[in-house]
C-alpha cells in the first residue's frame, strides 16, 4: 500500500474528476479476507468498471473479479468524493498445504464506497459482502458462504 501512496505524493495535483475518465486504469494494494495483493481497477465510463485482486494469504492463493458500478455520490467534500458502489463478481484459487492441494471456486456480491481524492489520482475503498463456494477446501465444513471483501488504495495513470 506504501507504493501507490508514494507515486501519488509525487505525482501532479489532479481533479478526481478525471479518475475514471481521462485515468481509466488504477494499480494498487488491498488486503481482505487475510489475502494481501494487488489491486487493479479499469473504468469503462466514469460509474462502471471491473476490479481485480491477486493476492497470497501463506496456504491460500487467490484470484478475484469483479463487476462494479457507483450507485450515487455519499458526500463531496473539499479533499475527495465519497461514492458507494455495487459489485458481484468470481473468486478462483488453489490452497497449497504441503503434500496437498486443493482448489477454489466460487463467487459473491456486496456494498462499498470508494473515496477519490479530489488532488491526487488516487482512490481509497472498502467493499464487504458474502460469498458462495461451490468448490472450497477450508479446513471446515462452513466453507459454503463465506464474508467477502476488500480493503485498499489505487494509483491511477494517465
Amino acid at each position: 500500500m506504501l507504493f501507490p501512496l508514494l507515486l501519488a505524493l509525487l505525482a501532479p495535483a489532479q481533479a478526481a474528476s478525471e479518475v475514471g475518465t481521462a485515468r481509466q486504469l488504477g494499480v494498487g494494494a488491498s488486503f481482505g479476507n487475510g489475502i494481501i495483493g494487488v489491486a487493479g481497477k479499469y473504468w469503462f465510463n466514469p460509474t462502471i468498471g471491473v476490479s481485480g485482486y491477486v493476492g497470497n494469504a501463506i496456504e491460500l492463493q487467490q484470484l478475484r473479479a469483479n463487476f462494479e458500478m457507483d450507485i450515487f455520490t455519499v458526500r463531496d467534500t473539499e479533499f475527495g468524493r465519497f461514492d458507494l458502489y455495487w459489485l458481484a463478481g468470481v473468486d478462483a484459487g488453489f490452497w497449497a498445504k504441503p503434500g496437498f492441494v486443493a482448489g477454489k471456486l466460487g463467487g459473491g456480491a456486496g456494498l462499498g464506497v470508494d473515496l477519490k481524492l479530489h488532488d491526487l489520482p488516487l482512490d481509497i475503498f472498502l467493499d464487504v459482502g458474502l460469498g458462495v463456494y461451490a468448490f472450497d477446501f477450508c479446513g471446515a465444513a462452513a466453507c459454503l458462504l463465506q464474508p467477502r471483501g476488500d480493503l485498499g488504495a489505487r494509483y491511477y495513470f494517465p
